[in-house]
């Protein structure tokens, strides 16, 4: 069975649980590896993993991991869940819906929708974590200062990402109880 026949074989929900992970691990893979979670009128930009200035004296990156800030660290490590959550989710997505063996397997869609759920869930501490420390830290504090700070675009691609891998889950639990629609697999 080729991929496009696996897909157009696939349930509704199966195929929209696709769409969101595919889109997810896109926008995770992005804001996982890009310093654009928060900024500053200064010229700097704050990522998961690295610090980086984009003006002239001080433009290089100063590596954040390991750094000794506990929040920091706790959003790193409940993002890389939600990240390799969404990745893991998506292989078992796939195999539902495309792999001859597992082809209409409950059991790995109710697998997909956990990890999906769980590691959604993770996600959404980490982002709220970095949120609410990062303007408790940087916002708040220099609300009178000439330095402006601001949370950015990859911030808000791990949001949408999050959201998605959540509706994925959702979905899935509801391919596993075999209301998804389409066509069923045959004996």
């Amino acid at each position: 069975m080729g991929v496009v026949e696996g897909f157009k074989s696939a349930s509704l929900f199966a195929k929209i649980s696709f769409v969101l992970l595919v889109v997810a691990a896109l926008f995770t893979s992005i804001a996982f590896t890009c310093t654009g979670w928060a900024k500053n009128d200064a010229g700097f930009h704050y990522g998961l993993w690295r610090l980086c200035g984009e003006n002239v004296y001080n433009p290089g990156c100063v590596q954040l991991d390991g750094w000794g800030v506990d929040w920091y660290a706790a959003t790193q490590a409940l993002v890389s869940f939600g990240f390799f959550g969404i990745w893991v989710a998506l292989i078992l997505v796939s195999l539902a819906m495309f792999s001859g063996t597992f082809k209409g397997n409950k059991e790995v869609a109710i697998a997909a929708a956990i990890v999906c759920i769980l590691t959604g869930v993770l996600y959404l501490i980490g982002v709220i974590v970095f949120g609410v420390k990062f303007d408790e830290y940087f916002i708040s504090r220099n609300s009178v200062t000439l330095v402006n700070y601001s949370l950015s675009y990859c911030f808000g691609l791990s949001i949408v990402a999050l959201v998605f891998e959540i509706v994925a889950g959702v979905l899935m639990i509801l391919d596993g109880k075999g209301g998804g629609g389409g066509t069923k697999p045959s004996a």
